[in-house]
């Protein structure tokens, strides 16, 4: 009798090792990946809800990066006024990060301005397989993906928009204009004696931004230029800025504009002269020049 009670028991001690390695395989197998829940938890309180400047000013509302932050696929770059990406929510599994959001575009008013939802995106980011992430490294790859506080936005715009930086109203952003002139050529201000100003032969209007377009943006952007000694416009520089994408269509516009040049004396000669351009949605005739 003794020996059966032994043998029952001994039964007993192995059923409950099974049930306990069972219990710990199915409790192990259901825990975070990589620690997921946590740095998911972290990521949100860090980034959810934050307005941040995509780097390279990626279009399209599905893109994907890998470990590096290199973009996977083929996206245009446009202008960085419709780039904002307010994040809306990070999901981290054992391949990588999601983002999912809104896209903003920047709508400027004179010294104002404001953001405008223009669309839903997704940003994928690709997360090393070998090991476990940390928050480190997923900061870095955040900080190659999107522009950080702090950062110096100049050198990574259009030289068109260097001078608008630099500036803080459109007489400050002309000086600046005008002392990075004098360094290469020495165009002339109009009204001149014995000048006579450049006469407009080719003026297309530019198109619309399909963000502008959808929100019905009009308004109006004020460019500076040289109109050198052949009628072709050069070193245009954007002083008063309406956004939405509208004054790189403006500048790239206005670059294809031709004049016959501006004379001193019978001589063509280059010439300083200021472009505002109209933007109308409903328009059914160009915009004065």
């Amino acid at each position: 009798m003794p020996q059966k009670v032994s043998s029952i028991c001994g039964l007993m001690g192995r059923a409950r090792r099974k049930c306990f390695a069972v219990l710990v395989l199915v409790f192990f197998g259901s825990l975070p990946i990589w620690g997921q829940g946590t740095i998911q938890d972290q990521l949100n309180s860090t980034y959810k809800g934050k307005i941040l400047l995509l780097r390279n000013f990626y279009s399209g509302n599905d893109l994907r990066y890998d470990q590096n932050g290199r973009l996977l696929g083929t996206a245009t770059s446009g202008s960085w006024t419709v780039a904002n990406i307010q994040i809306r929510h990070v999901s981290v599994t054992s391949q990588g990060i999601e983002l999912t959001g809104k896209r903003f575009g920047r709508l400027y008013n004179g010294v104002k301005h404001g953001l405008i939802e223009v669309g839903k995106v997704r940003i994928y980011l690709e997360l090393p397989r070998a090991e476990p992430a940390e928050r480190t490294d997923v900061d870095s790859l955040m900080g190659k993906i999107f522009v950080m506080q702090g950062e110096d936005l100049r050198p990574m715009l259009p030289d068109c928009w260097r001078y608008y930086l630099t500036g803080t109203d459109k007489a400050s952003r002309m000086s600046a204009w005008e002392a990075a002139l004098n360094d290469i050529q020495k165009p002339l201000k109009l009204p001149g004696e014995k000048l006579t100003a450049p006469k407009p032969v080719s003026t297309p209007v530019p198109k619309y931004t399909k963000e502008a377009e959808s929100e019905k943006i009009e308004g109006l952007t004020v460019l500076r230029m040289v109109v050198n000694a052949t009628g072709t416009p050069e070193s245009i520089a954007i002083l008063d800025p309406l956004g939405m994408g509208l004054d790189e269509q403006a500048v790239a516009t206005v670059a294809h504009w031709r004049f016959s040049p501006a004379t001193l004396m019978g001589q063509p000669v280059p010439v300083q002269m200021s472009v505002e351009t109209m933007f109308r949605c409903c328009q059914t005739s160009p915009p004065p020049k």
